[in-house]
């Protein structure tokens, strides 16, 4: 069901108190469906958990957590950002990290939202480009990032490597 769209939804600083919600929320990062063949989802979230967790404590330099917030404080998705560099123009740019929008709240604008507090804070910052990551498979977030002006530009390739210990 969808509910209130975006108009309802406001996003926030991460506090204290929305720790619990937010790190809750990170199994949703690998819930489009099985990561590709060399990733491990239990290594996923326990990776990303320790990441997010050292930006809501301010333990991350530059990096931010941003909460969307319904009219009655409900928490309904989070972003976090960082400091990154572009290779090519060889500056600063923003990244998103991640972001999640909590399954019950999803079709109401507030991955919408999210994005736009991402651009503002790009922006805040001097920032000429905002870049993310998503699996080819996440056919929702690619979806929602096309919608919103987001263009992909690399693919990446990868290959695993024997290390001397394995072989």
């Amino acid at each position: 069901m969808v509910g209130d769209p975006v108009s309802s939804v406001h996003v926030v600083l991460a506090r204290r108190e929305h720790a619990d919600f937010v790190l809750g929320l990170v199994p949703e990062l690998v819930a489009f469906g099985p990561p590709p063949p060399r990733h491990r989802v239990p290594q996923m979230i326990d990776v990303d958990t320790r990441v997010i967790r050292r930006a809501l404590e301010g333990r991350s330099e530059g990096a931010i957590v941003f909460v969307a917030e319904d009219a009655n404080g409900t928490p309904l998705g989070f972003t976090h950002l960082c400091p990154d560099h572009d290779y090519y123009t060889e500056g600063p740019c923003g990244h998103i990290a991640d972001l999640v929008v909590a399954p019950a709240a999803r079709g109401r604008g507030v991955g919408e939202a999210l994005l736009a507090a991402a651009e503002q804070w790009a922006r805040d910052r001097g920032y000429a480009l905002l870049t993310l990551n998503v699996f080819l498979e996440n056919s929702h977030a690619r979806a929602l990032y096309d919608r919103t002006g987001f263009n992909p530009e690399l693919i990446r390739y990868v290959k695993p490597l024997a290390r001397r210990e394995d072989r």
